[in-house]
């Protein structure tokens, strides 16, 4: 055997004594010249503890994190997912690290040196490739939409992936009644030849109450990606049906209400929504942060001025969400803090209120505006998904 051969083999040996796993590519052959090294991210590990326990050295672990951060910083990886270093058995030089930073993207650097003297790296951001198949699903509820996906031995994903769509018409913690029903056809994704998840809901169905609800994707032209009703309209709404997934509403909103704290009669313009401590509590809509903080009987609250006309609180949070602080810009739908028991509160809920043009009006009765529908131009094609749609969904 060579030198450099045996050098080889001691590296190797080295990595496997040290722990680290080595497996071989997908399409493995016997003379490969790529060795694979998986490392799990654990809770407080770092990307420089990992590389350096995959063989790295301290300066080429800094040359790729700075060679990255522009695409991608390496400091944010997180708990769960696994970093891939990709080694030339020949040579035992790093050739490209693996880091999936979503379930649509993953970031690839590569060492593009031409010389075995000198590191260059080089980082993008690939999407990662899945096949599809269209696939329907039906089920009447009997206790709770995730349940009877779970009963079906359906996708659990699935089931949140539907209540998104319809998070604008029905509130799936406080609405959904024994025997309602859903009918939806959705993608299932594939990624190398194996079930990775649902993809998007092409069309729904849901019946709330007696109250019928549908939504079909359009996939875009002059007007935006998303869903919409069979007449156009958008089923997107200005607000959210509900800041958050809670388990009951254990004060609604009255004008003469005793409080549970000081005994005293008073009005409770808002709704009480119990739900575990920490549960992220969302903003209802797009809009700005105008309070946040300590705010006396409220405890840590929240406050977003929506528009002229419409403003929303969240209180009794044990704490605030990264990056909530007046004049913060947020989304519909971005967590502003997670449910607690400050202030004035006997156990864990959030304290929820609409404001209209300054006076507390009822969430439950709100008359939401709708979104923007779809443009003239686009009517004639969406016609079309929606009778392909409507037939496939009458036929289940």
């Amino acid at each position: 055997m060579s030198r450099k051969s045996k050098l080889t083999l001691v590296w190797i040996l080295a990595l496997a004594i040290s722990g680290v796993f080595l497996v071989a590519e997908k399409n493995y052959k016997l003379f490969s010249r790529d060795i694979v090294v998986k490392k799990e991210i654990t809770a407080g590990s770092t990307f420089s503890l990992l590389a350096n326990s995959a063989g790295l050295a301290t300066a080429t672990v800094n040359q790729i994190l700075e060679s990255s951060k522009s695409v991608y910083d390496l400091a944010m990886i997180s708990a769960g997912k696994e970093l891939e270093f990709i080694y030339d058995e020949a040579t035992g030089q790093l050739k490209k690290l693996i880091y999936e930073i979503n379930s649509e993207e993953k970031l690839v650097v590569k060492n593009t040196a031409t010389s075995t003297v000198y590191d260059y790296w080089e980082a993008i951001r690939e999407q990662i490739k899945y096949t599809t198949e269209i696939a329907t699903a039906k089920g009447i509820i009997e206790s709770s939409l995730y349940q009877t996906m779970v009963d079906q031995q359906l996708d659990q994903r699935l089931a949140i992936a539907l209540a998104e769509v319809f998070a604008w018409q029905i509130d799936f913690a406080g609405e959904i009644q024994t025997g309602d029903s859903f009918k939806v056809i959705y993608e299932k994704r594939f990624r190398d030849g194996e079930y990775a998840m649902p993809g998007k809901i092409l069309a729904a169905e849901f019946i709330n109450d007696g109250r019928t609800v549908k939504g079909f994707y359009f996939p875009g032209g002059e007007s935006k990606e998303g869903y919409y009703e069979e007449n156009g309209n958008s089923v997107q709404k200005v607000f959210l049906k509900s800041p958050l997934q809670y388990r009951y509403i254990s004060s609604g909103f009255s004008y003469a209400r005793k409080n549970p704290v000081t005994g005293i009669v008073t009005a409770h313009r808002g709704l009480d929504l119990v739900a575990n401590a920490g549960t992220p509590a969302v903003t209802i809509g797009d809009g700005t942060v105008v309070q946040a903080g300590w705010n006396g009987a409220y405890g840590i609250s929240v406050k977003v001025r929506h528009n002229d006309t419409y403003s929303s609180v969240y209180g009794h949070f044990q704490s605030l969400a990264k990056g909530i602080r007046v004049g913060a810009k947020v989304k519909q739908g971005q967590i502003v803090g997670y449910v607690g028991s400050t202030g004035q509160s006997t156990g864990p809920h959030l304290h929820y209120e609409i404001h209209k043009f300054g006076t507390l009006v009822n969430p439950l009765k709100v008359e939401v505006p709708a979104g923007e529908a779809l443009k003239e131009g686009d009517r004639a094609r969406f016609g079309e998904i929606v009778s392909q749609y409507n037939r496939e969904l009458n036929s289940l």
